[in-house]
């Protein structure tokens, strides 16, 4: 007998290190049939336990993967790296404070546990716990001092927490300990251009190519990126990337653009096609991808400032480029377009403001209000105006006729700040690196005003002070 219960432990051992390897080489169905077997031979084992819920954790089936690791805890209620998974299962699922429970059990038992100190600082940051999660992230860079990760998470903290000076350290350090990293090197851009350091940020900028998270297919284009040097008998194409409200930005550049190039392409999504035909100096406009013979040189729209080496005082500056909407200055705000919510599509989004939030203006029976949003029904007083927002000519029609928009962080900003219309944008308290910090206007666009929340205020008390304004 106990020959066998040998042979049997042995063959576990085996078929678990055999799973393993399978799940790390993402083997899924191999690693699950050689757990199963290994479950025959032992269901109580929790080491088969913990590798069937770290199988489930890798498939995303989040509560298939509690429940294993539950099973563990009760067979070890000490253990550290259970509780570190079973707080990543909540996570997963966007329950913070649930997760924030066992992470803070595992550091009780394991002072030193830096992953989990690292989840913790994660977990708070996203609950806009911004000191709680800066001292969480101490801890890690003092358990691990050359980690570059380590440093980069403490210094976002910091720079959300508005610590400019503090956070720069961080990244510089981060980059230090791994300079190629091009996580690192894009704080460092972010920092800089934040801080209006320009033109010395927009080297960096490039790196957005190599996030892990990047929001732009890479095209493989054979032709070379253009470079600013004058060429003309060559075409150059232009391509759209990130938002809609990126391209907006960055299409003023085309006046600048074509005193250097034969003939321009702009390939952009079809919602914005309408809306850039009219520009004089753009050959062509396009919505699927070019033929590789159609153009010799090639350029992403957002590269465009870095190529014209521009600081904020030499950036194209042309009050309205889209389409004409300068009023006099004399006449009243009374017909206002409102937009409060971002596409979502962004991995932390403090955008967005709560529609509860604009109650004192919505309140309001001395204006006309105009909800330009998409997606989202408005409240009752609001003259809800999606339906004719088809693409973003038609809505540039709608914001014509407006006295004044009110927008958050979103295209729709863009989009008037880009026709010369009157916007107030309303930006929280970790705004984009392109508003700068504690300006009240934009360099990119003049008929802007900036609205900034403060770290710790409710929304209202933004919307309370644009009521004022008002």
């Amino acid at each position: 007998n106990s020959f066998m219960a040998a042979k049997n432990d042995s063959d576990l051992n085996f078929l678990l290190s055999q799973a393993q390897t399978a799940r790390l080489d993402c083997q899924l169905e191999k690693a699950s049939t050689l757990l199963e077997k290994a479950f025959q031979i032992n269901s109580e084992s929790t080491p088969v336990l913990m590798e069937k819920g770290l199988l489930y954790q890798q498939c995303n089936q989040w509560t298939a993967a509690r429940q294993c690791f539950q099973s563990v805890l009760s067979a070890e209620p000490e253990n550290p790296q259970v509780l570190n998974a079973l707080g990543h299962t909540w996570q997963a699922e966007s329950n913070f404070s649930e997760a924030l429970k066992f992470w803070e059990k595992a550091i009780t038992i394991q002072p030193d546990y830096a992953d989990a100190w690292q989840n913790i600082g994660l977990a708070h940051e996203h609950m806009n716990n911004l000191s709680e999660a800066i001292s969480a992230h101490q801890k890690v860079v003092k358990l691990k001092p050359t980690d570059a990760r380590a440093h980069r998470l403490l210094g976002m903290s910091q720079l959300d927490f508005g610590l400019l000076t503090a956070a720069g350290k961080c990244f510089d350090r981060a980059l230090e300990l791994d300079p190629e990293n091009p996580e690192n090197r894009w704080q460092r851009f972010f920092i800089k251009a934040l801080n209006g350091n320009f033109p010395s940020a927009w080297a960096d900028y490039e790196c957005r190519f190599e996030l892990p998270g990047r929001t732009t297919p890479d095209h493989e284009f054979r032709q070379p990126k253009w470079q600013g040097e004058t060429s003309p008998d060559k075409t150059l194409l232009l391509h759209a990337e990130q938002g809609y409200g990126d391209t907006i930005q960055m299409v003023r550049y085309t006046k600048k653009v074509s005193k250097h190039v034969g003939k321009i392409i702009l390939w952009i999504p079809p919602a914005l096609a309408g809306l850039m035909e009219p520009i004089q100096q753009i050959d062509e406009v396009i919505t699927r991808k070019p033929n590789e013979d159609t153009f010799d040189i090639q350029l992403p729209l957002m590269s465009l400032p870095g190529v014209f080496n521009d600081s904020m005082e030499t950036i194209p500056r042309q009050v309205s480029y889209l389409g004409n909407s300068q009023k006099d200055n004399k006449s009243s705000y009374h017909k206002i377009g409102i937009c409060w919510a971002g596409s979502g599509n962004q991995p932390l989004d403090r955008r967005s403001i709560p529609v509860e939030a604009f109650h004192y203006l919505f309140s309001r029976t001395d204006l006309e209000l105009h909800s330009l949003q998409i997606g989202h029904t408005p409240p009752h007083p609001l003259h809800d105006r999606s339906g004719e927002m088809t693409d973003f000519k038609a809505t540039s029609e709608i914001i014509q006729n407006l006295d004044l928009v009110i927008s958050i962080d979103t295209s729709i900003a863009h989009l008037a700040g880009a026709m010369g219309k009157p916007v107030w944008i309303l930006l929280n308290f970790a705004p984009d690196w392109r508003w700068g910090v504690e300006k009240e206007h934009s360099d990119w666009y003049p008929s802007a005003k900036l609205f900034r929340q403060n770290y710790g205020k409710p929304w209202s008390a933004v919307i309370n002070q644009l009521c004022r304004e008002l």
